[in-house]
């Protein structure tokens, strides 16, 4: 499927003595799947969970070495989370990524998992030492709920953006699409909850549900499936329980009955609505179409909860996105 909708693919590597052998069967099978027409890189995930390093930690060249041997073009570096107040522990994980430049033979990116506070109150200081190095690099926030959803935050993301430095933003969810409206290089989507931010590490798991989620076009959010066919069914003739993308054909988002057409449809209608929002032009006509999108999906929860008298609200992200169009 990423092959046929020209999308590539991040996969996020376990912890631990297994994460070489996992990052060689992972290429080999992806290889074999979708060939070379799909972009592929790693993430090492040493920046998440209840063990997780700081940003001080050094840099490993040989993870870097291990990604291009199997034949990655970009690597991406094993770094480790920079909390909001660590001002050393940023200097140390650029000094860090300027030793691996100096040994590396092949091209990659610095990832950059930070506090949600970098990005809402000090993104002028994070693209000044992003500046001052000039190797590429991919931000991933992290905060207890969206770190993406406020309109401070969606400004500081753009201001790291528009760096002549190349960056991207992965990790994330809807946001994605945003960030490449702002020039981006590319913005990955975690395909679940659990891997659409960095969560704090006391953070309790989430619940189990037996009813996957799927993406409601129309509203830019997630949903179960059970949800959505309760709606549907208390207004059934609203437009926007429709879609259109090439695996629904124009049915109603109650035709969704596992995981499989949940992910299916959701990845075919994510990349339908990135192109729209992506062929009005350069960044400046992109954003606008975003925002558009964005405020469109909000009016969509309010006629959804009037019209079948469930909570319906639009997530703070969609707000966040209008206010910085």
């Amino acid at each position: 499927m990423s092959a046929a909708e020209s999308i590539g693919a991040i996969y996020t590597m376990p912890t631990g003595a297994s994460r070489n052998a996992v990052l060689r069967t992972t290429i080999e099978a992806h290889r074999k799947i979708a060939s070379n027409a799909s972009t592929v890189l790693v993430d090492a995930n040493r920046y998440h969970g209840k063990n997780r390093i700081r940003a001080s930690a050094p840099l490993n060249i040989d993870w870097l070495q291990r990604q291009w041997d199997a034949g990655l073009s970009w690597a991406i570096t094993d770094s480790g989370y920079l909390e909001r107040d660590a001002e050393h522990d940023l200097r140390s994980l650029f000094a860090s990524a300027q030793e691996l430049e100096r040994q590396a033979t092949g091209s990659f990116f610095l990832s950059v998992p930070a506090d949600s506070h970098w990005v809402s109150f000090r993104a002028a200081e994070l693209r000044k030492i992003v500046e001052e190095h000039g190797i590429p690099v991919i931000y991933l926030f992290g905060a207890t709920g969206d770190p993406l959803a406020t309109k401070r935050a969606v400004q500081g993301l753009l201001h790291l953006l528009d760096s002549p430095v190349p960056s991207a933003l992965m990790r994330t969810d809807q946001a994605a699409i945003g960030a490449l409206a702002g020039s981006a290089v590319f913005g990955a989507m975690g395909i679940s909850t659990s891997l659409r931010h960095i969560y704090p590490p006391d953070k309790r798991g989430f619940s189990p549900s037996p009813f996957p989620s799927a993406f409601l076009p129309q509203g830019l959010s997630y949903h179960r499936i059970d949800t959505l066919a309760q709606a549907i069914a208390l207004s059934p003739e609203e437009l926007h329980w429709s879609c259109h993308c090439e695996r629904c054909q124009g049915m109603r988002l109650d035709s969704i009955f596992d995981d499989t057409a949940a992910f299916t449809h959701s990845i075919h209608s994510l990349a339908d609505a990135t192109r729209h929002v992506l062929t009005g032009g350069g960044s400046a006509a992109s954003l606008i179409a975003w925002a558009s999108k964005c405020q469109t999906a909000q009016f969509t929860h309010f006629d959804i909860a009037a019209t079948t008298g469930m909570r319906w609200d639009p997530p703070s992200f969609l707000g966040a996105w209008v206010a910085s169009g």
